[in-house]
This record gives C-alpha cells, sequence and structure tokens, in this order.
C-alpha cells in the first residue's frame, strides 16, 4: 500500500497544497523548523483515521474555514483508492472502479487499525527516544520488552499505569493510599461514636455555668473598651504634639511678618524679567563696544601690512609661472634619472656581457642590416661542422667496440664447437633409433588422427546441440510471453537445463579423450635396442646446439665485414669534414680582424653580441636625445630663477639658498597678502555690524528702563533693592500662612469630632502623654488576659455542653459510618478489578510473547548487527528473572541493558520499532513514518541507519520528515520541499 498524493484544502498552516509522491519507495520531506513537517504528519493521521472534532478545530486554518482534503492510495489488490475527508465527520471512499464504499470497507483494507496502533507500529520520532533516555534504568526492561511485543510503549503505559493506580489505592503496610486512608477513617469514626455516648451527664448546672461566665465575659469586655478609648486618646495625643508645636510656632513667625500682609506681588514676574533682561542688556553693550574696538585696531594693522598694487602684481606673474616651472623642474629631474639610468644600463651591459667595447667606439659603431645573417650563417656551419665531426668520432668508437665484442664472441663460439669425429657419431647413433622405431611411431599417429576426430566431432555435436537448444528456449518463452501461457516458460527452462546437462557430459567425455591423446607411447615388448630414447634425444639436442652455433658464427663473420667497410667509409667523411672547418675558421678570423668586440669570443654568440651592440647603439642614442633635452630645460630654469631673485633684491628680502625655497617664500607672501584683504573684508563688515547692534541695544535699553521704573512707582517703592526686600519677606509670609492652614486641616483630619473641643486645650508636654499612656497599657493587659481566661472557660464549657447536645446525634454518625463501609467497598471493588486487568495483562503479554516475541528479536538482531557495524549480533529476551541482554559472539561478550551506552540503548530501541514494523508490515503492507529521528545520529550511524531504511523500502513505502539537508541527501530516495 502506498501514498501516491495528497492534496490539502485546509489543515492548519497548509491550505490549498497539493504533494505528489513519486513511485520510489523512499520519500523525504525536507523543511526547516516550523515549516509545517509536524502538520502534514498530523494530516496523513487524519486521512486515514480522521479526528475528533475537538482537535479539528485546533487545526482549522486561521485564514480561512475550510478544513479537509483528498488522498489517493495505490492499493496492491483494490488498485487506486480516493479519500476525501471534510471536518469531522463527512469522508467518501471511491475504489477503482469509480463506486463509493463505505467507512468499513477502508477499515478493513487497513486491518482494523486505528490512529494509536498506527503510530505504535508505523510511526517513530525523536520524541520517542527522548522518552526512552529519560527512563530509568530499571524500566528500560520493560519499556524494551512491551515495544517487542507491540511495536510501542503503549503496553508499558499501561502496565504501568494500572500498578501506579493498584499502589495509590492500597499498600498492606501504607497509610497514604485510599484504602487504608478510607480504613483508618472508619476507625475513628468507631471511636467517636464511642465517645459521644459517654458524654451525656447534668446538662442544667452546666448552662448556669456558661451563664454567669457570659456576663463576666460582658463586663471584663465594656472595661476593656474604656480603657481603649482612653488609650486612644493619649496615642492621638502623643501623636498630635509635634503638628500642635509646629502650629504655634508657624503663628509667632506670621506675627513678625505682619508689615508686609497686603504688599502687591502682582508685577512681581515682570520687574524681575526686566531686572535680568536690563542687564543682559547692558553687558552685551559693553561686550559689542569691545569688539568694535578691537575690530577698528586690528584694520589699521593689516592697512600697513599689506603690500602695494605694483609688487602684488609682480608677485602673482611669478607664482603664475610656478606651474610651468614645476612641470619643468619635473621633467628636469625625470630626464637626468633617465640619462643617469641609461648611462649606467649602458655600462652594466657590457660589463655583464665583457665585451671589449668603450662608449666612445659605440657612439662612433655602425652596424649593416645583412651583418646578423652572415653571421647566423657562420655559426650554423661551425655547429654543423661540430656535430658532424662528433657524431664521426662517436660513430668510430662505437664501430671499435663492436668489433672488439665480436671478435670476441667468435674466439668464444670457435671454443663451444665439438670435433667432426664427435658429430658424426652423434648422428650415426640417430640414424640408427629412427630405422627401429619408425613402424611404431607410424602406428602411433594413425592412433592419434582417429582421436582427434572424435574429439572434432564431439565439439561439432555440442555446438549444433547449444544452437538448437537456445533456439528452442527462446522460442518457447517469447511464444509464453505473447500468448499469455506461463507453462511453456518452464518447458524453455527445461530445454535450457537439460542442453545444459548434456554439455556437461560431453566436455567430461572430450577431456577424457584428449587425456587417450597425450598418453600414447610407444612400447616394445619383448625387444632389446642399442639406443634408448634418452640416448637419441640427447644426440638430438647436441646436434642441434653445434647446429646453431655454426649460423651464429657465419653471421658474426657477416657482421664484422659489414663493420670494417663502415669503418673505411667514416673515415673519408671525417677527411671532408676538417678542410671544411678549415675554411671555417678563415672566414672567422677575417670577421674578428673588421670588428674588436669578436676578439676572443666563439663565434656561437656572435648573433647575440650583435643583438647586444643593437641594444647598445640604440640606448647610446637615447641618452644623447635627452642630454640635449635636458640642456634646454636647465637654461629655462635659470632664467626664471634671476627674476626671482631680482624680485627678492627690489623688497628688500634675502635671497634663499634653493628655488624651491624662494618659490615657497613666495607662495606664504601671496597666501598672507589675500588673507590680508580677507580679513579686512571681514573687518569692515563687522566694523559696520557692530556699530547697528550697538544702536539698537541702546534703544532696547533705554525702553526697558522706562517701563521699570513705572512700575516700581506702581508698587509704591523706589528702587528694585526695595522691591526685591519686600517680596522675599511677602513670599515668606505666604508660605507659612498656608503650612499653618494645612496643619490645622491635619488635625481636623486626625482628631474625632467628638474629641477636638475635649483636646484643644490640652498642654504642649510630651511626659505627661507618654506616664498616661504606659499605665493605661499596663492596666489594659490585664484586662485582656482575665478577658482570654474567661473565653477559653467559656469555650469548654460550651463544648461539654454541644458534646451532651449531639447525642441527638448518634444516630446521624452511625449513618455516616454505614456510608463509608458502603464507600469502601466500592474502593475494593475496583482495586480488585484493576488487579484482575493487571494480570490479564500480563497473561496476554506472555501469550503474545510466546506467539511473536522470537520472530520479533530475531528480526531485531539482523537490524541491531547492523546499526551497530557488527559490534553487537546476538539479543537475548528477558527470561525468569534476566532482563535484555546483547552480545558480541565473536569476542564473546555478553551485556545487561542497564550496562550499555546511552548510544546503544538508541539503536537497541530502534531496532525493536523496525523489527516490529517489519513483522506487522508483512500482513498489512502499510507506510512507515519517521520524525527526524536520526537527529541526534553522527554521520556514521547515519548513514547506516540510511542502508537500513533502503532495505525497509524495497518491501515497503518509507516517509521521512526531516529538517537536515544532508540527511535527506543521503536516504537516495525522492526529496519534497517544505515551504510555505
Amino acid at each position: 500500500m502506498k501514498i501516491k498524493e495528497i492534496t490539502i484544502y485546509g489543515f492548519g498552516r497548509w491550505i490549498d497544497q497539493t504533494f505528489s509522491f513519486s513511485n520510489s519507495n523512499m520519500i523525504t520531506l525536507l523543511g526547516d523548523n516550523e515549516s509545517g513537517k509536524t502538520t502534514l504528519h498530523q494530516f496523513i493521521l487524519y486521512m486515514l483515521f480522521g479526528m475528533t472534532k475537538k482537535k479539528c478545530d485546533f487545526y482549522r486554518p486561521k485564514t480561512s474555514s475550510k478544513l479537509g482534503g483528498r488522498m489517493i492510495i495505490d492499493h496492491p489488490c483494490e488498485g487506486t483508492i480516493w479519500i476525501e475527508r471534510l471536518d469531522a465527520a463527512q469522508v467518501q471512499y471511491f475504489a477503482d472502479d469509480g463506486e463509493e464504499r463505505d467507512e468499513a470497507w477502508f477499515r478493513e483494507l487497513l486491518g482494523n487499525m486505528n490512529a494509536e496502533a498506527f503510530q505504535s507500529i508505523y510511526s517513530f520520532s525523536s520524541q520517542d527516544l527522548a522518552v526512552f533516555q529519560n527512563m530509568k534504568e530499571s524500566d528500560i526492561n520493560e519499556l524494551l520488552l512491551s515495544i517487542g511485543l507491540t511495536g510501542s510503549a503503549a503496553v508499558y503505559k499501561v502496565e504501568k499505569k494500572l500498578q501506579s493506580e493498584l499502589q495509590k489505592q492500597f499498600k498492606p503496610s501504607g497509610t497514604k493510599p485510599v484504602i487504608n486512608e478510607k480504613l483508618s477513617e472508619l476507625r475513628a469514626m468507631d471511636q467517636q461514636l464511642g465517645e459521644s455516648k459517654r458524654l451525656e451527664k447534668s446538662y442544667k448546672d452546666q448552662i448556669e455555668q456558661i451563664d454567669t461566665l457570659e456576663k463576666k465575659h460582658k463586663l471584663k469586655k465594656e472595661q476593656i473598651a474604656q480603657k481603649n478609648e482612653q488609650l486612644a486618646k493619649e496615642q492621638l495625643m502623643e501623636k498630635i504634639l509635634p503638628i500642635r508645636k509646629e502650629i504655634h510656632h508657624v503663628s509667632e513667625e506670621l506675627q513678625g511678618l505682619a508689615d508686609v500682609r497686603n504688599f502687591p506681588l502682582d508685577n512681581q514676574e515682570q520687574i524681575k524679567t526686566l531686572h535680568i533682561d536690563i542687564n543682559n542688556l547692558n553687558r552685551e553693550f559693553a561686550s559689542q563696544q569691545d569688539t568694535l574696538d578691537t575690530y577698528t585696531k586690528k584694520k589699521q594693522d593689516l592697512e600697513i601690512a599689506s603690500l602695494q598694487n605694483e609688487e602684488k602684481e609682480q608677485l602673482n606673474h611669478l607664482l603664475n609661472q610656478k606651474a610651468e616651472i614645476t612641470l619643468i623642474r619635473e621633467r628636469q629631474r625625470t630626464i637626468e634619472q633617465d640619462y643617469s639610468y641609461k648611462a649606467r644600463e649602458i655600462t652594466e651591459m657590457i660589463q655583464e656581457k665583457q665585451i671589449h667595447i668603450t662608449t666612445d667606439e659605440l657612439e662612433r659603431q655602425e652596424l649593416p642590416f645583412y651583418l646578423e645573417k652572415e653571421w647566423g650563417s657562420l655559426r650554423k656551419e661551425q655547429e654543423n661542422i661540430q656535430e658532424k665531426l662528433a657524431g664521426n668520432v662517436q660513430k668510430n668508437e662505437q664501430l671499435l667496440q663492436e668489433k672488439s665484442r665480436m671478435e670476441e664472441e667468435q674466439k668464444n663460439l670457435n671454443q663451444e664447437l665439438l670435433a667432426e669425429a664427435h658429430i658424426k657419431e652423434l648422428n650415426q647413433r640417430i640414424d640408427a633409433y629412427k630405422q627401429k622405431n619408425r613402424a611404431d611411431e607410424s602406428q602411433q599417429k594413425n592412433m592419434s588422427q582417429i582421436l582427434n576426430k572424435m574429439i572434432r566431432e564431439k565439439k561439432k555435436q555440442g555446438r549444433m546441440l547449444v544452437i538448437i537448444g537456445a533456439v528452442i528456449a527462446l522460442a518457447g518463452a517469447l511464444t509464453g510471453f505473447a500468448a499469455d501461457v506461463p507453462w511453456l516458460y518452464l518447458i524453455s527452462l527445461a530445454v535450457v537445463a537439460g542442453v545444459y546437462y548434456f554439455r556437461l557430459v560431453q566436455l567430461q567425455d572430450i577431456k577424457e579423450l584428449n587425456q587417450q591423446r597425450k598418453g600414447l607411447q610407444p612400447e616394445y615388448p619383448g625387444q632389446e635396442i642399442d639406443v634408448t630414447e634418452a640416448e637419441y634425444q640427447e644426440a638430438k639436442e647436441i646436434l642441434e646446439e653445434q647446429q646453431k652455433l655454426q649460423r651464429r658464427l657465419h653471421s658474426l663473420e657477416d657482421r664484422l665485414q659489414h663493420i670494417r667497410s663502415q669503418f673505411e667509409e667514416n673515415e673519408a667523411v671525417r677527411f671532408d669534414l676538417t678542410k671544411q672547418q678549415n675554411r671555417l675558421e678563415e672566414n672567422i678570423v677575417d670577421q674578428q680582424n673588421h670588428f674588436s668586440v669578436l676578439q676572443d669570443v666563439d663565434v656561437l654568440y656572435w648573433q647575440d653580441i650583435y643583438h647586444l651592440l643593437q641594444k647598445l647603439i640604440q640606448l647610446t642614442n637615447e641618452k644623447q636625445s635627452l642630454k640635449k633635452e635636458l640642456d634646454r630645460v636647465t637654461e629655462r630654469i635659470y632664467e626664471f630663477s634671476d627674476q626671482v631673485k631680482n624680485w627678492f633684491r627690489t623688497n628688500g628680502l634675502a635671497n634663499q639658498t634653493t628655488l624651491e625655497e624662494m618659490m615657497l617664500t613666495l607662495e606664504d607672501i601671496q597666501q598672507q597678502e589675500q588673507q590680508h584683504q580677507h580679513e579686512l573684508q571681514q573687518l569692515t563688515q563687522f566694523i559696520k555690524d557692530v556699530q547697528n547692534k550697538l544702536m539698537v541695544l541702546k534703544q532696547k535699553r533705554n525702553r526697558y528702563t522706562e517701563e521699570r521704573d513705572k512700575l516700581l512707582k506702581a508698587s509704591g517703592t523706589e528702587s528694585e533693592e526695595i522691591y526685591f526686600e519686600k517680596q522675599t519677606r511677602k513670599e515668606r509670609y505666604n508660605k507659612l500662612y498656608e503650612r499653618l492652614e494645612e496643619l490645622k486641616e491635619r488635625l481636623q483630619i486626625l482628631i474625632p469630632e467628638e474629641w477636638q473641643q475635649e483636646l484643644a486645650d490640652e498642654p504642649l508636654e510630651a511626659e505627661n502623654y507618654y506616664k498616661n499612656r504606659k499605665e493605661l497599657e499596663l492596666a489594659l493587659a490585664d484586662y485582656e488576659e482575665d478577658l482570654e481566661r474567661l473565653k477559653n472557660e467559656l469555650a469548654e464549657q460550651r463544648l461539654r455542653i454541644e458534646q451532651l447536645e449531639s447525642e441527638e446525634d448518634i444516630s446521624l454518625q452511625m449513618h455516616q459510618l454505614a456510608m463509608e463501609k458502603e464507600e469502601l467497598e466500592d474502593l475494593v471493588r475496583n482495586w480488585a478489578v484493576q488487579k484482575t486487568a493487571l494480570r490479564m495483562l500480563e497473561a496476554a503479554k506472555n501469550q503474545f510473547k510466546d506467539k511473536y516475541l522470537a520472530l520479533v528479536i530475531e528480526t531485531a538482531q539482523i537490524y541491531f548487527k547492523e546499526i551497530t557495524a557488527n559490534q553487537y549480533d546476538t539479543i537475548y529476551a528477558p527470561a525468569a528473572e534476566k532482563s535484555f541482554q546483547v552480545e558480541n559472539s565473536k569476542k564473546k561478550q555478553r551485556f545487561y541493558v542497564e550496562e550499555l551506552s546511552q548510544g546503544t540503548k538508541d539503536q537497541l530501541y530502534i531496532s525493536l520499532r523496525f523489527a516490529i514494523n517489519e513483522v506487522m508490515a508483512k500482513s498489512s503492507g502499510l507506510p512507515f513514518f519517521m520524525d527526524d529521528a536520526f537527529v541526534h545520529f553522527d554521520m556514521n550511524r547515519t548513514e547506516r541507519m540510511h542502508k537500513v531504511l533502503e532495505r525497509l523500502a524495497e518491501e515497503q513505502q518509507v516517509i521521512l520528515f526531516t529538517c537536515r539537508r544532508e540527511l535527506a541527501e543521503a536516504a537516495n530516495g525522492d526529496i519534497i520541499h517544505l515551504s510555505i
């Protein structure tokens, strides 16, 4: 069963999305975190098994009202199946023929499996590993056993839950379980019922005693209330004493400020503002006046220091030529550097090449254009002659060496030759042996021919049989394929098998015939011969060796003769080369006489000398051109320098050492003059601006002074000093008056209205209040102690009365005791049911273990061995009191689960999950889902896991959800990229 395509109308973050799964059984859904992988996994479960309405509402899209989708499944028996599901209840199933089917039909295709069972067997995620890692070691064994039985931790969880519930309900020696607590409560209720029956005593006396105690209690409460009221008054007076003292002090200070009670403060802000503005204007006016004096003095000094117009024009004319002179001087330095470089380069080239020529000779030297070709021809001719002479000498040496070697070899061969008498004897021995064995050889030859003929006939028959058998098998297979007749395939296979068997028998016969042909040996029964076969073979080999030596000697003689003729030819060639070399030397001497630079230089380097001379002559010409230009530039610089010196003398300035320093001085003078002119313009404008500001400030100050005088006159003061003094005292008076009113208001708030008249005339001494408060607190403590004692006695008496009055509730207590007993019976009954369920679950586990555990463990061993790289190859299921064990059979080492590392425990857990999936998938064929199950594995473990997945994918569709790109690429399947 394979999922071919899913279309999501709306589910969580997915809206109007289609995913097509290829024919590959390995599908990887790759996406980052929060890309919707888990939601897509839940959608597949929703399409297969449905969901509750509450869970559907959870996955309902936020931006769409649609919830549901469509799924296409390829079933091996039913073909293509369409599922369309909307919300929680609307679902339709369509078979391959287009007919709609019911839910029971689809459930039967799924093997009547629900979502929980499917996730337990065919779904696996990293969360399962996290739960497994966080478990205690004592629980891991039971969990692994449950996984091996059902494919998940469901059985383990149910069993643990039942055990936990039973422990919560009852323990033989516990006190907290529910049944134990209920038993304790029943015992306490029974004791209370007996106590109630014993408390029936005199009721009237105790009622009168309660009345007396209540009256004493009431009287004591009234006394305490009176003392509390008195204590509250004393505490209040002590609390408000600082306020009363402050009121008295403020009232006295207000009497001292009574003369400014009616002083007006309406214009205080305006007078203060005008006072500040006038002071600011005076300071600004003085500052502007100082600035005007400073600007005027600077302007006069600058006018004296500036140049005259004629002097400025001459200065500008000289500086205008600066750019030209700068370029000329830069050109002068460049030319000087080039000239020095050319001269140094010429000298270095002459010294480096070690040629005999001077710079003066270079200036007079001429090189005709044909000279290079002429010197090249001489060089080639010399190289050709030298090469031929060297080859001639080498060839002579080779010929002499070859001649010596052949003569030595000829000498050795002559020593190995046998005498004529010995050779004649060997020939006679061979002739005698051939005459005696000629008849047997003829018979042996005939027998060999017969065997060869038989072998050829059998090989021919074998080839014909193979061809005929292949034609018949191929014809039967093609006919069976075309006519869809399966039994023809069996006939073809039978023909192939028969031909193969006959061919093996025939090859064995041919092998035996070949052995008979090789084993033919002549026999001479009862006959004696003079020459044995060994002697015959020895004589034959000796004669053949002598013949080879004779042929070798003849060959050596021919080659020696050829070498002698080659030696004579080589000597003639050498004589001709010597004459050519003499003529060449005469030409070389002639050239050396015309060009002195060629003295003591081999003709092989003449062309290099020619190119070097060309380069040197070119450099010499360039150097002469640079000298002429340098003279012209220097003359222009001298002319400009004279003009600058004249200007310096005219203006009474001392001449500088160099032209650069004089030009810098001129630039400084020009820049200084420009700065003077710029400053003069600025100062003129500044003076004008300051004069305008002084006029404005003077007018503004007069206006503010007139306004201030009017305000002072209206307030009845003659000067600002008197006004500000009265203003300060008036502000102090207002603050004290506000503080007095605030204090009075606080007293009214703190003192109750009924106490205000009584406490108004109290003295201001704190010692009286403290003494009275302490006396009241001591008396109040005694009263409260008496009240507490009366309260306890009254409570005890009332308890006795209540116990006596509870006699009429004895029947109610008996009824409650009966109800508690019934509740205890229900708890015991529920405990018994759960205990029975736990025993039935254990029995089911044992039954399932007997039926499937061996197969699951056997399958898990295969996966565990591969995942751990053959480190462990055997898994032992729990037996008796022993837990799970794993073993390396090669090392004979066995380990319990708790002795394994966490990584190996994870691998064992995954192996059991794969094993139960494989066992169950053989009957159902449902897909297998994995959600980032290997996210914590290293690369080696991940590679081994992918090999396991590839093997799973051969028989079952595997869908892997992951966020790691390298895992998806290593899975060797189709990758679907998820993006919202």
